[in-house]
């Protein structure tokens, strides 16, 4: 039996032997300290090898599995595998404002570390404040290199930013792989200019101020401002009938330049309403009348308008009475407006007066 124990271990022996595996375990301090221990009992000197095989073998794929082999000596070596993690860009703060017109936008914003470009996103709606999750950005800018951008229209739609209207925008940035980073920066409201309104200096026009009627021949027209020497021009026109009345001098008032005088070939007639239209006038600045409500005016005479006709009976030798002495008088406006209607009523006056004085001639015969 113990022949048989013997024989079983020293052929285990002889297989171990075949493997160079004996030889390296004795290199080991532990591992040859087990070997002699279990070799030194009778029933089991053969389970020292397998025992010891199977020691070494665990501790041999555990050391393969990290890396790090032990051979008794106090030298390791390590195998280091870097990790490669990918950090995403963080763009802090909003873009801040540099400029706006009614129809442009120019944005800046701070450097992003590791960023290669930038991209400017935005829309006439906040994504900001949107309730939707998936909310995203209608337009963007393309990618630029430098940390501001002009924005001038919607790359959606070619159109440009229209005036008084609320933009909102939002960066991103581009690491050296192209890769946008993974949140936007916080969001920047822009209201663009309203619409600019050109304001021009209101332009002096010459217009008529009044008209005084002095009598039925003449007119006072004044201005609102002073004239020029050129000449002014003028018609009236009676509203009744809509007749014109002849016009016959237009003369510059010399004690006020901003007046003149009219003077019509026709009178007017009382209680009559009428309207002047200014047809050339030119102040002293060069401004010339213009047509409409600045050249028209409307007027209306008296019922007591006074006549400019002044007319002068001849003188008469009254009956009975001394050479020397004559009739004088003067006529009411009424009857030399009678006498001095035309040539025909004139003789007629004239014949009754001859008559008159024949039949007074013949009367003072009879009673001589």
């Amino acid at each position: 039996m113990k022949y048989l124990q013997n024989k079983q271990f020293s052929i285990i022996m002889e297989f171990v032997q075949c493997f160079s595996w004996r030889e390296y375990i004795q290199e080991i301090p532990i591992y040859n300290f087990i070997f002699s221990y279990l070799s030194s009992m009778q029933y089991t000197k053969y389970l020292a090898t397998v025992a010891t095989l199977s020691l070494f073998s665990v501790s041999t794929l555990v050391s393969a599995a990290t890396g790090d082999i032990s051979t008794g000596s106090t030298s390791t070596d390590t195998v280091v595998v870097p990790m490669t993690t990918t950090t995403s860009l963080e763009v802090k703060g909003a873009p801040r404002l540099v400029k706006k017109t009614t129809d442009s936008v120019i944005l800046e914003w701070d450097v992003v570390t590791d960023a290669t470009a930038y991209i400017v996103k935005y829309s006439k709606t906040s994504v900001a404040t949107s309730i939707d999750p998936n909310a995203q950005y209608d337009n963007e800018t393309d990618p630029v290199t430098t940390t501001g951008a002009v924005i001038t229209k919607l790359s959606s739609t070619n159109e440009k930013l229209a005036p008084a209207t609320s933009y909102y925008f939002s960066l991103v940035a581009i690491d050296k792989d192209g890769k946008e980073s993974d949140t936007f920066s916080d969001e920047l409201m822009v209201t663009t200019d309203a619409t600019e309104m050109t304001v021009t200096a209101p332009v002096a026009t010459l217009a008529i101020n009044e008209v005084v009627v002095s009598d039925d021949r003449t007119l006072s027209l004044s201005f609102n401002s002073d004239l020029s020497v050129d000449p002014v021009s003028v018609k009236i026109t009676k509203t009744s009938d809509n007749s014109d009345i002849s016009v016959a001098t237009v003369v510059q008032n010399p004690e006020n330049p901003a007046a003149v005088t009219i003077t019509t070939a026709t009178p007017l007639n009382p209680s009559s309403s009428y309207t002047l239209t200014v047809l050339s006038a030119k102040d002293s600045a060069g401004n010339t009348i213009q047509e409409g409500v600045n050249g028209l005016k409307e007027f209306t005479t008296t019922d007591t308008l006074q006549s400019s006709v002044s007319v002068e009976m001849p003188t008469l030798y009254a009956a009975g009475t001394p050479s020397d002495e004559t009739l004088s008088g003067t006529l009411s406006p009424e009857t030399a407006t009678q006498v001095a209607t035309g040539a025909k009523e004139n003789l007629i006056v004239l014949a009754a007066l001859i008559l008159s004085l024949g039949i007074v001639y013949i009367y003072r015969r009879k009673l001589i």
